[in-house]
């Protein structure tokens, strides 16, 4: 174990919230001395399950709302969904009392190196693939993070023989202190998250905190195309490692006659030809990049991760085939929540497109997708609460109809479809107005189309 920058042992902790991470972590912290309290501000109706477990390791807790006895404690662990503004936050920060997330927290305990991946798309994809080099290299791995595999749950199994990858967001990296990964990736920067984190600017802060505390001796991999990431890390500390269509530095992965190639250490070796890859689309080919540039920086043999390249399929909900009927491909995109995403999609297909948007507005600004929208898509469905900015955000672009319902607006889609168009679920949004969450909504979709005769 790693020493542990604030002593636990006999001190009282609350944690924040009952999802997994919440859990997770209250867990750890029972399991080294802590004293620990639960607070979640969900009603208990909502939340059976998690006062069972928590009945059972006899943990106090309290639903409905974050009370006073929150600031009774010596240190706080706040789930990644409640800011850091929250009144019961801001009257802890008021009395000093120390605010981590289960990200820090199981940071502390972590024997394993750290792989650790941000930017605003393609975390999941990157952080599933370098674990998937890694496992088939023969190196223990865990994948963990905000992929849905809580790192507290599992690091206690960690060891200095294996790896950790863990996807990160800004909401985690906004109450780290230690957290320093072996290597970091950053892949991308785009509007996202503006409803918690207000600007661009902001958000991009949040997410270069990832680099706040390594060393010289670490890697950081870089998009070197993203003129935001190399803004936001003119001044860190670790080695600097960029990808790329063209060569962009002494170290870095790019695209030379058609092959991937990496240029580490004074030597070029390629990997294997594009046209190889096992996913789709240009965005997948700087993914490929980053994902062959984080393993290869630890060791991984060329040949493994070029097999890797080939064999990986991608993930459920991330421009996901369903079936083609009528001549009319159907594709689930539901894991697109911003507009960047939908940029990707929409130009990952020659075809016509009708394409489905809308879900919860995050603060984002639609008309930067017009000119595309404009260009590639047939028909636009709109779903849900941000139906009435999108469309006057796209009015002129494209014919524009409006759904009341995702199956209302499938059979809207299939309507207006041809024969050789391609039915893309990308929604540019949140999924909560609708749904418990994008997973709920690209499973509804993918039922409701299998369901068409």
């Amino acid at each position: 174990m790693s020493h542990l920058p604030f002593d636990i042992q006999g001190k009282s902790i609350a944690v924040l919230g009952v999802g997994r991470s919440g859990l997770g972590v209250a867990k750890l912290l029972l399991s080294h001395g802590a004293s620990v309290f639960v607070s979640e501000s969900a009603p208990p109706n909502e939340k059976l399950e998690a006062i069972g477990l928590l009945e059972s390791l006899h943990i106090p807790y309290e639903f409905g709302a974050h009370s006073e006895k929150v600031l009774h404690q010596d240190g706080i662990v706040v789930s990644p969904g409640i800011p850091l503004d929250h009144p019961i936050l801001q009257s802890a920060q008021k009395a000093r009392i120390p605010i981590w997330g289960e990200l820090e927290v199981a940071s502390w305990f972590c024997q394993s190196p750290i792989v650790a991946v941000t930017g605003s798309n393609g975390k999941s994809t990157v952080t599933q693939w370098i674990g998937e080099v890694f496992t088939k290299s023969g190196i223990p791995t865990l994948v963990a993070g905000n992929i849905g595999k809580a790192f507290s749950e599992w690091v206690e199994k960690t060891t200095p023989e294996g790896v950790v990858v863990l996807e990160v967001s800004s909401f985690q990296l906004e109450t780290i202190e230690t957290f320093h990964p072996f290597i970091a990736v950053f892949l991308n920067l785009s509007q996202d998250h503006l409803n918690r984190h207000g600007t661009l600017e902001n958000y991009g802060r949040m997410k270069a905190r990832i680099f706040e505390n390594q060393t010289e001796k670490e890697y950081a991999v870089l998009n070197g195309e993203d003129e935001f990431v190399r803004f936001l890390t003119q001044s860190i500390r670790s080695k600097k490692v960029f990808f790329g269509h063209s060569p962009c530095g002494e170290q870095c992965g790019f695209v030379h006659e058609g092959k991937l190639v990496l240029r580490l250490h004074g030597t070029e070796e390629e990997l294997l030809p594009v046209s190889e890859l096992g996913i789709p689309g240009d965005h997948n080919l700087q993914n490929a990049l980053a994902v062959a540039l984080a393993t290869r920086l630890f060791g991984v043999n060329k040949e493994i991760i070029a097999e890797t390249l080939r064999t990986f399929r991608g993930l459920p909900h991330r421009l996901e085939w369903v079936r083609t009927l009528d001549q009319v491909r159907w594709i689930n995109d539901s894991k697109a929540t911003n507009v960047d995403s939908v940029r990707y999609a929409l130009g990952s297909f020659e075809a016509p497109i009708v394409l489905i948007a809308g879900g919860r507005d995050k603060d984002s600004d639609f008309t930067v997708l017009r000119d595309q929208i404009q260009k590639k898509v047939r028909c636009a469905v709109l779903i849900g609460e941000a139906a009435e900015k999108i469309e006057k955000a796209w009015e002129g672009a494209c014919p524009l109809i409006r759904a009341n319902s995702l199956q209302d607006a499938i059979h809207i889609a299939r309507e207006q479809a041809q024969p050789g168009d391609v039915v893309l679920l990308s929604p540019a949004c949140a999924s909560f107005d609708m749904f418990k969450n994008f997973e709920d909504r690209g499973e509804q979709f993918k039922n409701l189309v299998w369901s068409l005769t």
